[in-house]
This record gives structure tokens, C-alpha cells and sequence, in this order.
């Protein structure tokens, strides 16, 4: 019984390992509150990404989308911080939460609102065409 347990302990410890070695190889942060610090000085949207460490839309999202190098050029524009809603629900706000994965929010840094809201997973060519319209909906 022993064994199992720890086992169990093993396995889901794992989760939130790929989630923060996923972030720290894409420069992502896992701070909402730092990011959303770092958002406001730079002047910059906040891209909160939400997945689940069962979805495999999130693993197709973070790999073909979010790990573009097209993507990537792109991603300097906003302040981006990704999370597990299983695993990080207390570590950013609840007007966030969702049951549907993954979900991307774009944030008024200055408000801490969001201004648009994608659900689902999204091709590298459809997703910047979002950031795009983001980008020049945050400079209204």
C-alpha cells in the first residue's frame, strides 16, 4: 500500500515539473502577479495561458503553436505566464478560471482585465493573426 501511495505521489510531483520545465525552456513565467508587475512597466498585454496536464490540445498548443520560432519572434510583444488550472488554481485570480482547455486570456495590465479571450487550441497561422489583433487592441 505503501508503494502505491508513493508511487501516486511520484506521478502526479511530475505534473507540475513539465509545466515549470516547459515555462523555463520557453521563458514563460509562472508568476501571474510578477508578470502582471512586469506587463504593467513595460507597457505590454499580459498573456495568460491556461492548460492542463491531461489535455493533449495543450500539448499540441504549447508544441506546433507557442513553440513556433514565428511565435516566438512574436511573443516578445506581451508579458507571457502559463499555468495548470489543476495545479495552480490558487496562484492566479479566479475570474480566470475555466473548465475548458487550453484557454488563452489577453490582459490589461493597468486593469487586470481581460480584453479578449480564446478557447482551444489555435494553428500557429491563426494565432498570429490574434496576437496581431491584440497588439493593436491593447494601444486603443
Amino acid at each position: 500500500m505503501k508503494q502505491i501511495l508513493l508511487l501516486l505521489l511520484f506521478t502526479f510531483s511530475l505534473f507540475g515539473a513539465k509545466i515549470d520545465e516547459y515555462a523555463e525552456q520557453m521563458h514563460f513565467s509562472r508568476d501571474y502577479n510578477s508578470s502582471l508587475e512586469q506587463a504593467k512597466k513595460a507597457n505590454k498585454p499580459l498573456m495568460l495561458v491556461l492548460v492542463a496536464d491531461y489535455c493533449p490540445w495543450c500539448r499540441k498548443l504549447e508544441r506546433n503553436t507557442l513553440g513556433a520560432s514565428e511565435v516566438q519572434q512574436k511573443l516578445s510583444e506581451v508579458v507571457t505566464v502559463i499555468m495548470d488550472q489543476k495545479y495552480d488554481t490558487d496562484k492566479f485570480p479566479q475570474k480566470y478560471l475555466t473548465p475548458r482547455n487550453p484557454t488563452i486570456f489577453f490582459i490589461n495590465p493597468n486593469t487586470d482585465e481581460k480584453f479578449y479571450e480564446n478557447i482551444g487550441y489555435l494553428k500557429k497561422k491563426d494565432f498570429l493573426e490574434v496576437l496581431e489583433m491584440m497588439q493593436k487592441e491593447f494601444k486603443k
